[in-house]
């Protein structure tokens, strides 16, 4: 019918065919079998995916703009129906744990076709080349790791120091999960008293990079001691937000410390790649800060048993040296006691002997004196034949010049007493007047 349409409107010279909507569409959608009898290979970026309650996946493959914020570049409407959803979804599975989702970058096996009660071209998908998006992923990754590296930021992050001990955790997780649960129920069941300042967080789909990045910023001006940023076990594509360049330029960029638990089977995200340290699950980012404050906890414990023993041994040391210098001090007390007690006793011994010794000596020399002091008795002189003449005043003559004539003397004699009357004085050597 759609012929002879064409061939009669061709007979009329300046007239355009005229069709039906059905015809066109028929038309259309033969031509496109004549055009594409084969399937095709399409690659583009998933958007506005959505999973239909009867088992069909529909969404459109488009061609993002090269600048941001400007609308695709071009798209088309993509069916994914049921008999051939199982299959795809089963080679992403094996390939890496890829499933079906917005910005997933995808190469798909499709025929073309219009559907005419929708007036939509679309593309009916059958199969999918895994290792495309794999290898986009992989290329991506690798460029943003470089790009770390060269820039310094891949190990930023490390160099910031995490306080000991670790007990004020900022998390940032979707509040509820089960990653959130795992994570504080390890840290409460410690029974350490950490303090968790949490932020909810999308961990995946669209904006969830933005989102993470945005929470720990928050987390951060709180200063806690470290960040935990977990989340449970996924699909490579349900982590792929763990894996933006947003997410790992901010952990790089904070001077907080961020430990990651992000469910990763098999390959590390580019955030566990920047982050200080990066652990398998929420539940084993946990028990390593809880073994970090128990390791605390122990070394407190063990300097605290140090130190008394070390005391200890510092009383007992000080007991034996005061116990060593009393027996030193007694010894020498004794021995200075002993030698003084001697001397003492010499000192007594010599005294006892020093008075008579020195009374004998005494004695003698009064003796002597005495001797000399009899000897000069006058007396004794007198005995001798001498005599003393004096005044009759009493003072005594000792020579010539001490008498004039007519004085009268008394003279002592052994024996007695003799009075004169003085005549005359004769000098010695001359000879006398009378």
């Amino acid at each position: 019918m759609v012929e002879m349409l064409i061939g009669s409107s061709s007979e009329t010279e300046g007239e355009f065919p005229v069709l039906s909507v059905q015809d066109l569409a028929h038309l259309l959608k033969n031509g496109l079998g004549t055009l594409f009898p084969e399937d095709l290979w399409v690659e583009g970026q998933v958007s506005g995916f959505h999973d239909a309650r009867s088992g069909h996946a529909y969404f459109e493959l488009v061609e993002p703009s090269d600048v941001p914020g400007r609308a695709v570049a071009a798209k088309f409407s993509v069916a994914l129906f049921k008999g051939s959803r199982a299959g795809v979804d089963k080679t992403l599975s094996s390939a890496g744990g890829l499933t079906l989702g917005n910005d997933l970058q995808l190469r798909i096996r499709a025929r073309l076709d219009f559907y005419p009660p929708n007036g939509r071209l679309q593309l009916i998908m059958n199969g999918v080349d895994p290792t495309f998006t794999l290898g986009l992923l992989a290329a991506e990754r690798d460029r943003l790791l470089k790009a770390l590296t060269d820039e310094g930021l891949l190990r930023a992050n490390r160099a910031n120091p995490v306080p000991v001990p670790p007990l004020r955790i900022g998390l940032v997780t979707s509040v509820g999960s089960a990653a959130h649960a795992d994570f504080t129920d390890e840290l409460s069941r410690s029974g350490l008293p950490f303090e968790i300042l949490e932020h909810d967080a999308r961990v995946q789909g669209d904006g969830s990079a933005v989102d993470l990045a945005e929470a720990l910023v928050v987390v951060a001006t709180h200063q806690p001691d470290v960040i935990a940023l977990v989340r449970g076990g996924g699909s490579a594509t349900d982590l792929a937000g763990f894996d933006a360049e947003v997410l790992a330029r901010t952990i790089a960029a904070l001077d907080v410390a961020v430990v990651t638990g992000i469910g990763h089977e098999v390959d590390r995200s580019v955030s566990d790649e920047v982050a200080h340290t990066a652990f398998k699950t929420p539940t084993a980012c946990a028990a390593a800060l809880v073994e970090q404050v128990r390791a605390f906890s122990d070394d407190v414990d063990g300097l605290r048993a140090t130190i008394a023993d070390r005391a200890r041994t510092a009383l007992d040391r000080a007991g034996d040296r005061l116990d060593e210098l009393a027996h030193r001090t007694v010894v020498s007390a004794s021995a200075d006691l002993t030698r003084h007690g001697d001397r003492l006793t010499e000192a007594a011994v010599r005294l006892r002997r020093g008075p008579g010794t020195v009374l004998d000596r005494r004695s003698e020399h009064l003796d002597g004196v005495a001797a000399r002091v009899r000897a000069l008795d006058p007396a004794r002189i007198l005995a001798r034949g001498w005599s003393i003449t004096r005044r009759s005043d009493g003072s005594l003559i000792r020579t010539v010049d001490d008498v004039a004539v007519g004085d009268s003397l008394v003279t002592t004699l052994s024996g007695g007493e003799v009075a004169s009357t003085v005549n005359g004085s004769t000098p010695t050597g001359q000879e006398s007047d009378q």
